[in-house]
C-alpha cells in the first residue's frame, strides 16, 4: 500500500512473474499504520463520470461526515496524483483520527490522455465538478 508502507526497493523474479518479491531495503516508518486502511471508492460527477479516489482512515472512524478529512487533488497537466507514504500526514493528521482523500479528478493523469483532455478548456468545469463531487461522498 502506498500510502501506508514507506519507499522500499525490493528485488523480484521473472521467473515467477515477480509473485514473491524480497524487501532489500526502506526508509523508516514514520507513524504507527495499526488500525489504518486505504480504501478506493467512486463518486459520481455532475455528467455521470465516476471519479475514484482513495480514501485513507482509521478503520474505526465513522464514514457519516463528522470525520475531520484533508481533501487533496491535482487535475492538471496530465499529471498523476500517484500513492505515496507521507510521514507528515500519517503522524499530524491520521494517527489523531484524521481521514485523508486523493481525489483523481479529471485534467490529471491517472488514466491517460482521454482523461486528461476531458477537462481542457471549454470542460474545466469538469475537473472542480469531480472535486465537489469526492468532497459530497
Amino acid at each position: 500500500d502506498g500510502y501506508l508502507q514507506p519507499d522500499t526497493l525490493q528485488l523480484a523474479s521473472a521467473a515467477d512473474c515477480a509473485q514473491a518479491p524480497r524487501d532489500l531495503k526502506a526508509k523508516p516508518a514514520m507513524f504507527d499504520v495499526t488500525g489504518l486502511v486505504t480504501e478506493q471508492h467512486e463518486a459520481i460527477s455532475a455528467d455521470g463520470t465516476k471519479v475514484p479516489y482513495f480514501l485513507i482512515r482509521r478503520s474505526d472512524v465513522p464514514l457519516d461526515g463528522t470525520t475531520p478529512t484533508l481533501l487533496d487533488g491535482y487535475g492538471g497537466f496530465e499529471i498523476p496524483m500517484t500513492p505515496g507514504y507521507s510521514a507528515g500526514v500519517g503522524a499530524a493528521w491520521l494517527e489523531k483520527g484524521g481521514a485523508k482523500v486523493i481525489a483523481n479528478i479529471r485534467g490529471g493523469g491517472e488514466f491517460g490522455p482521454a482523461w486528461h483532455q476531458a477537462a481542457l478548456k471549454e470542460n474545466r468545469h469538469r475537473a472542480y465538478e469531480d472535486f465537489e463531487a469526492v468532497a459530497r461522498d
